[in-house]
């Protein structure tokens, strides 16, 4: 095996494995590594003389605090190995890394205690095994080798589906949907998705002036084909994290796909993604029904209007059967652009029955400028960032942001 060696951030070894398998091994998601390890140096040793390690693998000196170190910049693994010993609240620290980690990675907990009563609490948390010092190559080859009796658990957890729909045309829904994902991305550092499936009228790619790539309508038209190394391919990146699943089809087309391939798309991308952002057209046809159901919170955006207020009643109808009413969250957009023409909060809140969200300001000298320049509105502070950030921590449940995204790196 051809190993490697160069220098930790902290100036411990980091080793780097050669391909093992380039032609017929598994395929991971682009970026990502089949296997990393945070262990001691005995751990690291065996390791080193195991033959089962797959592909490229990142093993380092240090345990769960030096992953948690680590993986908030880096791409998460298939496979991550985290010494637990020796820290006194394991637990947290393995609640930590699960939300510096990307969905559908697996993790596996060394420790030094043969305790049962952790094991379970480590598995209720979503760890995938628990493994007691000393290893051995045998352990090993056990838990990273080719497994012949069904699937992989999944991994600590899968990514979240958040469906924009707007009561009627014209509230703003995909500008809002735009600047949620990119403000996710780059203020909350998460891996995000934007998915608008207007596939003839949809406007994402043209808020940030870029070209979709081709492929997206095949995919959708082909769901047993469509998995995230294909959907990896059709997408566009927008910065480190921010990617982009879009298409700008022919309007004399007859564009169509099933809820099935609805269903494949966020399987394969909850699977890879913190947060899948779609902007879903207000059609009445069974993909894009399907597409709210599926979301994990559907955001239903008004404006202050009668008009907006006669069509979210009857969007909220289609979830009244659903035992997932809670999943709806009502969003005004557009507030005190009719002036004393629009209807009062007293009465948006009588007809939603519930209190909005967020209600958020229409500040045209804010989203003007950046809808021509093809920037994030949220990208300066002003009124509207500080109410799409009050309904990004509603929906993450993060209270504040990883770090001051607004400051430029020196």
């Amino acid at each position: 095996m051809d190993m490697h060696s160069v220098e930790a951030p902290s100036g411990e070894p980091l080793l780097l494995t050669g391909p093992a398998d380039e032609g017929g091994g598994s395929k991971f998601a682009a970026g990502r590594l089949p296997l990393m390890a945070f262990v001691d140096a005995e751990t690291e040793r065996v390791l080193q003389e195991s033959s089962v390690l797959l592909g490229r693998s990142v093993i380092m000196r240090g345990g769960i605090t030096k992953a948690i170190e680590y993986l908030n910049d880096q791409r998460s693994p298939q496979l991550l190995i985290v010494d637990i010993s020796g820290v006194d609240m394991p637990l947290s620290q393995i609640h930590t890394l699960a939300d510096v980690c990307e969905p559908g990675t697996n993790v596996v907990a060394v420790g030094d205690h043969n305790d049962v009563g952790l094991f379970r609490e480590l598995v209720s948390a979503g760890v995938t095994d628990y493994l007691v010092k000393p290893l051995t190559r045998e352990l090993l080859g056990n838990l990273i080798g080719p497994k012949k009796d069904g699937p992989a658990r999944i991994g600590l957890k899968l990514g979240k589906v958040i469906a924009f729909v707007g009561a009627r045309g014209g509230v703003g829904t995909t500008t809002l949907a735009a600047n949620m994902a990119w403000l996710l991305a780059n203020q909350q550092a998460r891996r995000v998705a934007l998915v608008d499936l207007d596939l003839q009228h949809g406007d994402c790619a043209l808020l940030f002036n870029i070209a979709n790539t081709p492929g997206f309508r095949d995919a959708l038209a082909n769901p047993l084909r469509l998995d995230h190394l294909l959907l990896e391919r059709i997408m566009t990146k927008l910065g480190e994290r921010l990617f982009l699943l879009g298409s700008e089809e022919p309007m004399s087309d007859n564009v169509q796909f099933t809820a099935a391939a609805v269903d494949t798309m966020f399987s394969a991308l909850r699977a890879h993604f913190h947060y899948v952002i779609v902007d879903v057209p207000k059609i009445t046809a069974p993909a894009y029904r399907r597409a709210l159901e599926m979301a994990d919170r559907r955001v239903i955006v008004v404006d202050p209007t009668m008009r907006s207020m006669r069509d979210v009643t009857r969007i909220a109808k289609l979830f009244e059967d659903s035992e997932n009413t809670d999943r709806n969250m009502f969003v005004v957009n557009r507030m005190s652009e009719a002036g004393s023409q629009e209807l009062s909060l007293k009465d948006i809140r009588k007809v939603l029955q519930v209190p909005p969200a967020v209600l958020i300001p229409f500040v045209p000298k804010a989203l003007a400028p950046a809808a021509n320049h093809a920037a994030a509105a949220v990208s300066k502070r002003g009124k509207y960032t500080d109410a799409v950030t009050k309904l990004a921590r509603e929906l993450s449940g993060r209270r504040q942001a990883r770090k001051s995204w607004w400051r430029r790196p020196n």
